[in-house]
């Protein structure tokens, strides 16, 4: 049986602050650009010259449309984002991993992503991409993607630099995420 470990408020505020507001952040942006680009297909609207302009796109798949193409791929991919959230949930608050304030942003980037692409793949059944950059005199062209896939990444990211820290020897038994106790006098 799993005791559960006491979190902090602060972490359950910071989590779900970053984790509903990188999504509504995200969903923000796609409804906005998708109105002022218009579906795939239409013209896209150059920012920065010929690197980087709003083209939108539909996306089946994962990251870089990663099994856009098998059948049900969006209901797949929807129900991998809820059963990762709900790992997410688990790790952090039942296990106590949110007692680490890195790990409770880390994973509140990854909740974010997966909210924001979740949301899409139920509702529209496929996520909405818009960010698009290529450099075409040297045939750059990189995928296209939206603000969720960046906070999914930068979580990802933030969670290897973790993982590759070395870790300070604990007492056995300790918590593993508990901050180590002050020396005796």
């Amino acid at each position: 049986m799993t005791t559960r470990v006491r979190v902090p408020a602060s972490r359950w505020v910071l989590f779900w602050a970053i984790a509903l507001g990188g999504a509504g952040f995200d969903l923000a942006t796609k409804e906005a650009i998708f109105a002022r680009v218009g579906p795939p297909g239409s013209p896209p609207v150059s920012i920065l010259g010929e690197v980087l302009e709003l083209r939108t796109s539909h996306n089946t798949g994962a990251l870089w449309g990663f099994g856009g193409r098998m059948p049900y791929s969006s209901l797949i991919f929807a129900g991998l984002s809820i059963v990762a959230a709900v790992a997410i949930g688990y790790w952090l608050f039942v296990r106590g991993a949110a007692e680490d304030w890195r790990l409770t942003v880390a994973l509140g980037l990854i909740m974010a992503g997966a909210l924001g692409n979740c949301y899409d793949r139920l509702r529209f059944g496929h996520v909405r991409d818009f960010v698009h950059f290529h450099v075409d005199r040297i045939g750059f062209d990189f995928a296209i993607f939206n603000f969720a896939d960046n906070l999914l990444v930068a979580g990802a990211a933030i969670l290897m630099v973790l993982a590759l820290r070395p870790e300070a020897p604990r007492e056995v038994g300790a918590p593993a995420f508990a901050e180590p106790a002050p020396p005796a006098p």
